[in-house]
C-alpha cells in the first residue's frame, strides 16, 4: 500500500512548453499536499438500443490538474512564484507581467514496485494563494494545468536531484501586514490568490492540450480583523482606494523577506457577523487588486537576503 511519507515531488522549468530539459536537475517541491494528476473525459456513444444497453465507452481527452500545496519558506518555489505573476525576477524584485513560463513536475512515490514516477510536462501555474493566519505557518498553493502525462519506472536519462531546501517554514509570528500604507495590528487573517485563468485547448486528432489559453489577470483576496473603528469599512461604503502589503519573514533569519505588494485595491464586501454577546466582532472584508495607475502593476513580489 502507497504511503503518503514515501511520497516527492520534483519540478524544472522548460525552455519550450511540453519538453523536458536534457539532463534535467530537479528541485524538490516541499509539498504538504498533491492532487496533481491525469484527467482522462471518456466520450459516450449515443447509440439507442433495445436491450436497454449503453453504447461505447471511449476514452477521450486528457488533461493534467491539480493543486500543490506547501508552507512557504524562503528560496523554495522563487521560479513558481515569479510563472505566477508571468514575469522575470529583476534586482529582487518580480511584477505583474505577460511572461508564460512552464515546467515539468514529477510525482514520485517511492514505494510502488512498478512505474514510480507521474510525469507531467508543458505545466503552468493558472494560480497561487497565500494565506496568513494568526497563530501558523503561512500557507502557499499553486493550481496547476498541464498538456502531457506519463507514468514510467525511472526519471529521463541523466536526471539529477538538487538538494532539498532547508529554510524553516514562515509564519504569522513574525509577519506583518500593512493596510492603506500602514501597519494594522488587528488582522487576525489575509489571504490573496493571483488567478491567470489557464486552461487546457483540444483540437482533432489528439488527446493532450495544445498550448492552453490564457485569460485577464485576476489577483484578489480577503482581510479579516477585529472591528474597532470603521476606518478600513468607510473605505468600502465610499468606494475608495487601498493597498495591502503582506511581508513573510524567515524565523531564522529576519533579513530573508517576501514582501507581497497589491498597491491599489478595492473592497467589495465587507461584512461583520454578530454571533454572541461574549465573542469579539471580527470585520471581513473582500477585495480585488486593480493596476496602479503609475507602474500598470497589479502586483509585485519583493525578495531580501538573497
Amino acid at each position: 500500500m502507497a504511503s503518503g511519507s514515501r511520497h516527492d515531488v520534483y519540478f524544472i522549468a522548460e525552455a519550450t512548453s511540453g519538453v523536458t530539459p536534457d539532463s534535467p536537475a530537479f528541485d524538490v517541491f516541499r509539498c504538504t499536499k498533491d492532487s496533481l494528476d491525469i484527467k482522462i473525459n471518456y466520450i459516450e456513444s449515443a447509440e439507442i438500443r433495445s436491450d436497454r444497453e449503453k453504447g461505447d465507452l471511449t476514452p477521450g481527452t486528457r488533461s493534467v490538474e491539480g493543486t500543490l500545496g506547501a508552507e512557504l519558506s524562503f528560496g523554495t518555489f522563487d521560479e513558481l512564484i515569479a510563472a505566477a505573476v508571468c514575469g522575470n525576477w529583476a534586482t529582487n524584485v518580480v511584477n505583474s507581467g505577460i511572461l508564460r513560463k512552464s515546467f515539468t513536475f514529477v510525482s514520485f512515490q517511492d514505494d510502488l514496485t512498478d512505474n514510480k514516477y507521474d510525469i507531467y510536462r508543458g505545466c503552468e501555474i493558472s494560480k497561487i494563494s497565500l494565506k496568513e493566519s494568526a497563530e501558523k505557518i503561512i500557507e502557499i498553493e499553486f493550481d496547476i494545468v498541464g498538456r502531457t502525462h506519463e507514468s514510467v519506472s525511472s526519471l529521463p536519462t541523466g536526471s539529477t536531484l538538487n538538494d532539498r531546501t532547508t529554510t524553516s517554514p514562515m509564519n504569522a509570528l513574525m509577519g506583518a501586514i500593512k493596510e492603506g500604507g500602514s501597519t494594522v495590528s488587528v488582522i487576525t487573517e489575509a489571504d490573496m490568490s493571483i488567478d491567470n485563468g489557464i486552461e487546457a485547448r483540444f483540437v482533432v486528432g489528439s488527446s493532450f492540450s495544445i498550448l492552453p489559453s490564457i485569460k485577464a489577470r485576476t489577483v484578489s483576496g480577503s482581510v479579516s480583523a477585529y472591528f474597532e473603528d470603521n476606518t478600513i469599512r468607510n473605505k468600502y461604503l465610499n468606494g475608495t482606494d487601498s493597498a495591502l502589503q503582506i511581508t513573510a519573514v524567515d524565523p531564522d533569519d529576519d533579513t530573508k523577506t517576501y514582501v507581497f505588494d497589491l498597491t491599489r485595491i478595492k473592497y467589495k464586501t465587507a461584512t461583520k457577523d454578530v454571533s454572541g454577546a461574549d465573542d469579539d466582532l471580527v470585520i471581513k472584508l473582500d477585495y480585488q487588486a486593480q493596476p496602479n495607475k503609475t507602474t500598470g502593476y497589479s502586483v509585485s513580489v519583493t525578495r531580501t537576503g538573497v
